[in-house]
């Protein structure tokens, strides 16, 4: 509340000068352009961002893809090598068995044979 005497002028009896209003306006589209300025620039710097993040990601993804083919030719190569260890495995028991005589694979067979068949198994 305003005193008597009081030297300071009302804003309800003293209207704005032009020029103060003028002065005004031009502030506020400076500003108005700076904000603009700076949406655009931030604008640009997430793009940025975002290009680099996607080329990061597409590079990750990459390294992975290639690790995982990687992976699975080492797995297969391994694969491989058991399967030829098996398989000769296999052929050495094959040559063992065909270089057997008849009488050696009975006397071999018989006992696992006798435990199968109900009765036993007759000799020849």
């Amino acid at each position: 509340m305003r005193g008597a005497g009081s030297d300071a002028p009302s804003s309800a009896s003293s209207p704005v000068e032009p020029s103060t209003l003028q002065e005004i306006l031009g502030v506020e589209k400076d500003i108005r352009t700076q904000l603009d300025a700076e949406r655009t620039q931030a604008g640009q710097w997430l793009e940025a961002e975002r290009r680099e993040i996607d080329s990061a990601h597409a590079a990750a993804l990459e390294a992975l893809h290639r690790a995982s083919a990687e992976g699975e030719a080492g797995a297969r190569q391994a694969a491989a090598q058991k399967a030829a260890q098996l398989l000769a495995r296999v052929e050495e028991a094959n040559r063992a068995v065909a270089a057997a005589s008849d009488e050696d694979l009975r006397r071999r067979v018989r006992p696992a044979l006798e435990v199968l068949v109900p009765g036993g198994v007759r000799a020849r």
